[in-house]
């Protein structure tokens, strides 16, 4: 593997690894609810010609720039490559998807808030942590009416579910809007 290493958290290349047909980059980001590590990787497709293969942006654990890197080089030999490897073969490879319209992202998120928490495979939690998680889920699949689904699915009232997430806010376990909206600005900066 073949690897160019630039100062973590800088603009859009923080790290550029290549293995076989496969080149990867990944920019690290640091958020209002923490640090990710966002790949582009492309390779060489079964015509030959060069593709993209992935766009995806995973979470990290490691809070300083030097340990950043160290775990995202991890997790792009674990399943970056791999993965990427694999999409090689696939006549699809390249294509650009259409990005999610308001009505996909609420159905998605719908889907998953069933998911863990009908199917009982969440349980135990408070109303006020669920609401959090939910809420977090919601700002991630950026919908648009989180308050409102979050409370029909809570069978609860929209002031209601306004209220857990003020407090949510408050204790620091949803960031706040405006920090949100900052923080956002800056990423589109590139800063």
């Amino acid at each position: 593997m073949q690897e160019v290493l630039r100062s973590p958290l800088a603009k859009r290349l923080d790290l550029e690894l290549e293995r076989g047909l496969v080149y990867a980059t990944a920019e690290m980001k640091a958020t209002a609810t923490g640090n990710f590590c966002h790949w582009f990787v492309s390779g060489l497709a079964v015509n030959g010609l060069p593709t993209m293969l992935l766009d995806l942006a995973v979470p990290l654990s490691s809070t300083n720039p030097k340990d950043m890197t160290l775990e995202a080089k991890t997790f792009a030999e674990t399943y970056v490559f791999p993965m990427a490897e694999a999409l090689l073969s696939t006549p699809g490879a390249g294509e650009s998807i259409p990005p999610l319209g308001v009505a996909e992202r609420a159905s998605l998120f719908e889907a998953h808030m069933a998911h863990h928490f009908v199917s009982g495979k969440v349980s135990g939690l408070t109303l006020q942590k669920q609401t959090e998680s939910l809420f977090k889920m919601a700002t991630f699949l950026e919908v648009v009416t989180p308050v409102k689904l979050i409370a029909q699915f809570q069978q609860v009232g929209v002031g209601t579910v306004e209220s857990r997430i003020q407090r949510g806010r408050a204790s620091g376990a949803i960031p706040k809007a405006s920090e949100v909206r900052a923080r956002k600005e800056l990423l589109k900066k590139g800063l």
